[in-house]
């Protein structure tokens, strides 16, 4: 039992680091985002470009098998439901690799656009209907499982892989949808700037996660749907067919 229990402790741990490097990866993304989004946040070519620097966090997530909270959303309806925790332990150290990303860059020469443009992020995100923010939330959670499913659909294939990743990616930075961690940046950088840390960001972040979780789970939802109707199809199939067989054999013997 003990034995269990301390290698239970480890798995956790383990679980838990690999959580706070997915949040650093989010953070490198999102402070790439707002650097090159800060010089003119409404110019289309720089919001694509800042969405494909946003892209590499995401990238090496995936194949480093980080634990990111949006990603480990679209196994949710095969994980053992004594497993729900993790999405709590993962979030949870995505927030520290968060802040710990945001306190990196916040002094740096490029800190003061960075901040700014995250004020910015600060006050439109705050400023959403809640309706808007699950909606969001739910559109980012679909984007993040079409990323992930589909690189684990290029097994074979590492740049087709990288491909699936960064284009749904690409997509939901521009459209600028809500993503719980990425979030967790423009927060930490805003209030580094000297925005107050209010309770209205803690409930439109347990919104936002609520939004994610719906929109990760849709696609393995028909999935599984769609795997459970051929499972029964093709059982009625080989039903239907081990009858006839039986029948010819029936009749074939009546004839002798």
């Amino acid at each position: 039992m003990k034995d269990k229990i301390i290698k239970k402790v480890k798995e956790d741990s383990v679980f838990f680091l690999l959580s706070i490097l997915a949040g650093l990866m989010i953070a490198i993304g999102g402070i790439a985002y707002l650097y090159i989004t800060g010089f003119d946040s409404n110019n289309i070519w720089l919001k694509i470009a800042g969405g494909f620097a946003f892209t590499i966090g995401l990238t090496f997530i995936v194949l480093l098998e980080f634990k990111l909270f949006t990603g480990l959303n679209c196994d949710l309806l095969k994980t053992n439901y004594k497993d729900w925790y993790k999405l709590i332990v993962s979030f949870l150290g995505n927030c520290v690799g968060c802040w710990f990303g945001a306190l990196l860059i916040f002094k740096t020469p490029i800190g003061n656009t960075v901040i700014t443009r995250a004020i910015e992020l600060y006050t439109v995100k705050l400023d959403m209907d809640w309706w808007v923010v699950v909606l969001s939330g739910i559109l980012c959670g679909v984007f993040i499982t079409m990323a992930v499913l589909g690189n684990r659909a290029c097994k074979g294939n590492k740049t087709a892989g990288i491909i699936c990743v960064v284009f749904p990616i690409l997509i939901f930075v521009i459209l600028g949808v809500e993503h719980s961690v990425a979030n967790q940046v423009y927060f930490a950088l805003a209030i580094l700037g000297g925005k107050p840390f209010v309770g209205q960001i803690v409930l439109q972040t347990f919104l936002v996660m609520i939004g994610n979780i719906i929109g990760g789970i849709l696609i393995p939802l028909v999935l599984w749907v769609k795997e459970k109707f051929i499972s029964k199809e093709n059982t009625k199939n080989d039903i239907v067919e081990d009858n006839i067989k039986e029948s010819n054999v029936n009749i074939d013997i009546k004839e002798k």
